[in-house]
């Protein structure tokens, strides 16, 4: 069964269903589709597909997308027996860069080419706008701070010019709202301090906001989340160590903080403030937030290793916690 958003792709999808289905079914076979009709939509679609018997699950779509059919899956009780599969067609794309199908035609060849794997699924409890406890499910990357303005600044528009430059005017327009707060972060029960931060963030996958490689040695079966701790800095020096997002050398600016571990607390010291979250380039909620590591909880089709693209050079190593 294949999962769509018709919005995705700016509404794209929708329009050319027809041309998506033949495509689709030339490369694999007869298929189900169910179409989401709102945001949110798609977990509910799974929980159907799976009583239903599906026992694969292709995600038509965006990041967004493919994390609500991740959700879905992981949340119900005969999730394990379902093997999942992107098919990328949405504005941001950066799933199927770790994933290295950077087309649906390269990603329709994976699902059918290459042997399904065990991958760990991060998950994450937080609070939601409401003041709410609540938890997701995230595949990819999660973080705290800056990155979560900068979703809801993007989500917000068209993303009409694509995943890379709409991720970049939005980091420059949140660079200008962005107020940093004192966190303290707590990695596998050891305290890494307080820090006044710009973003905390935790990595499964390799890239986030349409192409920045915040974690190019994060790999999806290690056990492991790749963290990073990016302080505070004026608005000019964070403009310029952008650069460092698409080069995959983040973790080598001075005052970076960079390791691995299994979980990840991070909880702000003022009352008052307000630490938004993204999740595979969504917002959901805001911190207090504990990320971990489920490892090989997700079955999935079409990725090809080795990613290339998720090595860069210089990137220094980083060590498990103790």
């Amino acid at each position: 069964m294949v999962v769509v958003n018709p919005s995705a792709a700016a509404g794209r999808v929708g329009k050319q269903r027809p041309k998506l289905r033949q495509a689709i079914e030339t490369a694999i076979g007869p298929c189900r589709f169910l179409e989401t009709t709102r945001p949110g939509h798609a977990p509910q679609l799974v929980h159907e597909a799976i009583a239903g018997g599906a026992t694969r699950l292709l995600s038509l779509g965006g990041d967004g997308t493919h994390h609500e059919v991740v959700n879905g899956i992981m949340a119900h009780p005969d999730g394990g027996g379902v093997t999942f599969g992107i098919l990328p067609v949405g504005t941001g794309g950066d799933l199927k860069r770790t994933l290295g199908a950077h087309s649906l035609p390269d990603a329709l060849r994976a699902v059918v080419e290459e042997p399904v794997r065990a991958v760990d699924v991060g998950h994450a409890r937080f609070f939601d706008d409401h003041g709410h406890p609540t938890e997701r499910w995230f595949i990819n990357i999660a973080s705290c701070g800056i990155s979560g303005l900068v979703d809801r600044l993007v989500n917000s528009t068209s993303k009409r010019l694509g995943g890379k430059v709409s991720f970049f005017l939005g980091t420059v327009r949140a660079l200008g709202r962005y107020r940093p707060t004192m966190v303290e972060v707590i990695a596998d029960g050891q305290s890494l301090g307080h820090h006044e931060a710009m973003m905390v963030l935790v990595g499964n996958g390799c890239f986030a906001g349409g192409g920045m490689q915040f974690c190019p040695q994060a790999k999806l079966d290690d056990g492991l989340l790749d963290l990073l701790i990016v302080p505070a800095a004026p608005l000019l020096p964070s403009l310029l160590r952008t650069r460092h997002l698409y080069q995959g050398t983040l973790s080598a600016v001075d005052g970076v903080i960079s390791a691995r571990a299994t979980q990840v607390t991070v909880r702000p010291l003022a009352e008052a403030a307000q630490l938004l979250l993204d999740l595979d380039g969504e917002s959901p909620g805001t911190a207090p937030v504990t990320f971990s590591n489920h490892p090989k909880k997700l079955k999935l089709a079409g990725w090809k290793r080795p990613t290339p693209e998720c090595v860069a050079t210089g990137f220094p190593s980083r060590p498990r916690l103790p």
